[in-house]
């Protein structure tokens, strides 16, 4: 399985194949299924919990790398600088230069930091919907359960009156 979604569309096929209860909109279904599929759907959660956990470590990388980058150039910015001083227009050329370079490498930096948390975002929201959806699908399979269980208990107990005379 690849997909919390796979491991959905299994539970509704085990639904969908369950023997339905007569006088009821109620389906008779192998508890051990749906517990099967549920164990796959926490084997398989951590998974994508891990992925959003590497992805905002690669965030951090991005980060450290363009901070790397980003003095770098300055370094090698001010280096060009001290080179240049002997002539006072070089001086005053480079050090331009270096102004620029130093501001196109904060922006450079600034956006790639902004570009890997839109990134990170994006995928830890993704995770936190396949999640709640997965949570809400599990509720609803449970009060379907419930409400299944009441009506047998419900049932059997009107057989048990009948049985013995008690109507």
């Amino acid at each position: 399985m690849d997909s919390i979604y796979d491991y959905l569309d299994m539970l509704e096929d085990i639904l969908e194949g369950g023997k339905a209860v007569p006088f009821s909109n109620k389906v008779s279904i192998e508890k051990g299924k749906i517990f099967d599929v549920l164990g796959d759907i926490r084997l398989n959660l951590p998974n994508e919990i891990r992925q959003a956990q590497r992805i905002i470590e690669d965030h951090d990388k991005i980060i450290a790398d363009a901070r790397q980058k980003s003095s770098a150039i300055l370094k090698e910015a001010e280096s060009t600088a001290q080179m240049m001083t002997s002539s006072h227009e070089v001086y005053k050329m480079a050090s331009a230069q270096a102004t620029d370079m130093m501001d196109d490498a904060k922006k450079s930096a600034r956006d790639m930091r902004l570009n890997a948390m839109d990134y990170a975002d994006e995928i830890i929201a993704k995770t936190e919907t396949m999640i709640r959806e997965a949570m809400a699908n599990l509720d609803q399979q449970h009060r379907i359960l419930d409400e299944y269980f009441a009506q047998t208990v419900d049932v059997l107990y009107a057989n048990r009156q009948e049985l013995r005379g008690n109507q």
